[in-house]
Parts: C-alpha cells; structure tokens; sequence
C-alpha cells in the first residue's frame, strides 16, 4: 500500500527501531502531510490541537492518544494562537520485537491495521488512565535518554505493556463517542502527484515553477493554485521544507559536517541554510545537533 504514497511526503527515511520525543508546537508552526514505513504513538500532553488522518478530522485534547500505521498520510495543525506538546513513539514492530511479543491470543499490532469503518484512530482515556499512560510516558523518555544499560529491553517492555493497554482500550471501546468529521480522503490529484515526483528527485537543485508547468502543460497559475490547495504550501515553501527535514534527519542520524549537509540538500551558501533551517525549526543546525547527540 506504501507504493500509492508520494515519495516526496515520506519522512523518517534513515530505518531505526525505536524514537522516543516529546514534539512541541506553537507560533506559525504547521506540518505538512506526511508518511513513514514506522508505526507511531501519538499522545497530547499539553494543549488542543486538530489531526488529518485518510479522509477523518479529529479535535484532540491533553490526554488524547492516536495511532497510526505504516500507510496513512496525516498531519497535525495548532488552532489560532494556541500550542500543544505532544509524547511521540515511532517505532519498527520488526525491530523492536522480532518475535518477542509476549504470546497471547491477542495481536497487539491490531489497533495500527484494523480498519473497521466505525474505527478511530483516536483514543480518550479517563483521568485515571491518562495518569498511568503519563508515568509510562515518563519512563520512557527517561529509558531513551538516559541510555542505560539494558534501556531497549526496557522500552520494550514498556511499549509492549502500552500496546496492551491500548488495545484492550481500543476494542473494547470501538463505539466509543469520540467526534470526527470525514471529509474527501487525503490524496492528490495525478498532476500534483507529477509534482511531488519530481520534487522528490530534484528537491536539491533550483527549481523554478514556469518551466515546470510548461513541462506538463499546465498554466502556471493553474499549478500554483493546484498544488497549494492540495498541499496546504506553495511549492517554493513545500520545497523549502522538504530540504530542511532532510537536513535534520541527516543532523540526527550521521556524522556529515553541517556544510556538507547544506550542500547535499540543496543550499550552496551555508549562512541561507542556517536561517532557513532556523526559520523552519527554531534553532540552529548545531544546535539541533547538540540537543540530538545530549539524548543519545
């Protein structure tokens, strides 16, 4: 199914078998549509938010949970002037287990595939619960970045107690009232899709929107309009952004040197990647590595 979705929307290339962090929005903030091959928890720990997931629009709320599997586009979005913090666990089911789920007649794995048509990705425990999945949220990020001997088995075992949880919630509750609104399901026209290919394979040179449009016949303004309606960016923006989440995935997960990483996402003047990189994360590219290499 991962074959239907744009390479230029995947995110999370480098393979890993578990991140855990606490991802903080606010401000001009917003998210793109996105995919990754991981499975991702998603839990507000502080404010409200929206989240886009296939054709379903979900208000969510401190406390919330969503899941999300390896072939759903979504995204995230702040309402006017207000934030919201979120706990985040992405992880390879693959990697992280192989085979060492606990044996039962139950397949944790369901609440990220099992689809019914009544199914919400999210979940909203009551107060009790919100407390126990906090103090696992606690222990987890503690695991991760402290990075103490024995620290996987003990994200896995930690994972493997939330999955339970979760889907003894999940299913137990599959009627439970939880409001979304449906609306057209998240894919993109076919010249919008041409797009997005060709900007996954030209992201890093200069990109400029006329000659693109003359490439497939298209009036410009046509496209422009097109593919910010689709999009939510203007293709100079969504570009941008695109070369910046490499950078930073490059930041996290290699030793390149920042000048190299500029280049390599398509920035020839390093002063420009440094504010653009800024503008779009809030720090510095040394910064942002620090902070990385401190949790690790």
């Amino acid at each position: 199914m991962t074959g239907e979705l744009p390479e230029a929307l995947k995110t999370f290339r480098q393979e890993f078998d578990i991140r855990v962090f606490i991802d903080r929005n606010k401000g001009e903030w917003h998210m793109p549509m996105e995919w990754h091959i991981q499975l991702e928890l998603f839990i507000c720990i502080k404010g409200r938010g929206k989240y886009y997931i296939g054709d379903k629009v979900y208000a969510f709320e401190k406390g919330d949970i969503f899941v999300i599997n390896d072939s759903e586009l979504h995204k995230s979005a702040i309402y006017e002037n207000e934030y919201f913090d979120a706990f985040i666990v992405m992880f390879s089911a693959e990697k992280m287990f192989k085979n060492q789920i606990p044996s039962s007649d139950l397949d944790l794995l369901d609440i990220f595939y099992r689809r019914p048509g009544t199914f919400s990705h999210l979940y909203r425990p009551g107060p009790e619960k919100q407390k126990e999945y906090q103090g696992m949220c606690d222990l987890m990020l503690k695991e991760y970045e402290e990075r103490r001997e024995g620290y996987k088995d003990a994200l896995r075992a930690l994972l493997t107690w939330m999955l339970l949880e979760l889907h003894r919630e999940y299913f137990r509750n599959e009627q439970q009232n939880v409001c979304y609104t449906v609306g057209e399901k998240l894919k993109h026209k076919k010249i919008i899709s041409e797009v997005l290919n060709y900007i996954e394979q030209h992201y890093r040179e200069d990109m400029n929107l006329g000659e693109l449009a003359e490439m497939l016949y298209v009036n410009q303004s046509y496209l422009s309009r097109e593919f910010k309606k689709d999009t939510g960016y203007s293709m100079i923006k969504f570009i941008t952004n695109k070369r910046i989440r490499e950078a930073r995935s490059l930041l996290c997960d290699t030793d390149m040197l920042i000048t190299d990483i500029a280049t390599s996402v398509g920035y020839n003047n390093i002063t420009h990647f440094n504010a653009m990189f800024k503008k779009e994360i809030g720090i510095s590219p040394k910064e942002f590595r620090k902070q990385m290499n401190t949790a690790k």
